[in-house]
């Protein structure tokens, strides 16, 4: 460490060794801010913690350089570095980057993951990011959860209301005409009987998409009292298999074309791109993993990506991005990928 004008820079006792901890700590780090993370998680840290002095230096020299990094001063030097701090070797920029890199990003998913916490605490299902469950509702509807979704259901005296608060559901309703199955996706609501559709949530936009039968979607502006009668909604359209319509702040649209090919690909672990731009794409993934996607090279936003992808290998997504868009990919910790 080196001291010099009350500043710290990146330790630069090298070797490969250390920078294999160093990572393993930016790992850890990003890990024990996940409001997922089990007992055995913990225990892990603490067993991985108490393994050697190196691995105890480790995150003892991660925990300095996000410190620091956190400290005022630093703020005043953003557009040239550390530029006060004696260079380090290049051993220590690494691992000041990866630092900064995870400072930066926890710091964006602490504020992203606020309303989260609330949405957890008030839901009756929660599936993590990465994951997906299959439930079995109590009118024998079947509710397939995309991973990092929150649900929370109605069903007393009759009601057949699923309310999601974030993520993306797949619904095969069982038929009853005499209770219709209503979705509130908080900027709309999807009304049915019996059929199978889907419905993403995306803060204040919901959008439906239908794979049989017909839903009737509505925006926010119909009273809880229409949405439990059996006319049409004021305002509202019927989506027929292959469309979907998007509630939001401004309203109703659609109903528009929808390939449920694409729409539903989740549920067979795939991903399906079709002329979407690179921006949309990172959005997308970091649905679909844990830890997180970041972009640094604004101009490649909004190049143009095509293809299918496999969810559980991450490491071909990144392969094909790096060959077909000219990105390079940077995998920081197992939970933290910067494309470049």
């Amino acid at each position: 460490m080196d001291h010099r004008d009350g500043q710290r820079s990146a330790p630069a006792h090298g070797g490969p060794d250390e920078d294999r901890l160093f990572s393993e700590a930016n790992a850890w780090f990003f890990r024990l801010q996940s409001d997922d993370l089990g007992p055995a998680e913990r225990t892990a840290f603490a067993e991985w913690l108490d393994r050697s002095p190196a691995h105890s230096r480790a995150w003892s020299d991660l925990q300095a350089l996000l410190h620091d990094l956190k400290g005022p001063a630093r703020a005043a030097h953003a557009e040239t570095g550390i530029a006060t701090s004696p260079r380090p070797a290049a051993t220590g920029l690494r691992r000041l980057a990866a630092a900064l890199a995870v400072l930066l990003v926890v710091g964006g998913i602490g504020a992203w993951r606020g309303p989260a916490l609330y949405q957890n605490a008030v839901a009756d299902q929660v599936t993590p990011t990465g994951q997906r469950r299959t439930l079995t509702l109590p009118d024998g509807s079947t509710a397939e959860m995309n991973g990092d979704t929150a649900l929370a259901f109605d069903f007393h005296d009759g009601a057949r209301r699923v309310r999601l608060l974030r993520g993306e559901v797949w619904f095969q309703v069982t038929r009853d005409p005499d209770h219709p199955f209503v979705v509130d996706g908080g900027a709309g609501a999807a009304r049915v009987l019996g059929t199978q559709f889907s419905v993403r949530r995306e803060d204040d936009r919901m959008t439906v998409t239908v794979g049989e039968g017909l839903v009737e979607v509505t925006a926010r502006t119909v009273t809880p009292a229409a949405v439990d009668g059996k006319a049409p909604w004021p305002g509202s359209v019927r989506l027929h298999p292959g469309e979907s319509a998007e509630a939001g702040p401004g309203g109703l649209t659609g109903p528009r074309a929808a390939d449920p090919a694409i729409a539903f690909a989740w549920r067979h672990g795939q991903i399906v791109f079709r002329q979407q731009s690179l921006a949309s794409v990172i959005t997308a993934l970091n649905r679909q993993w844990p830890g997180r996607v970041v972009l640094l090279n604004d101009d490649a936003a909004e190049r143009v990506v095509s293809g299918v992808f496999a969810l559980d290998r991450p490491d071909a997504v990144f392969d094909a991005l790096e060959r077909g868009l000219g990105v390079h990919a940077t995998r920081i910790t197992p939970y933290l990928t910067l494309l470049r």
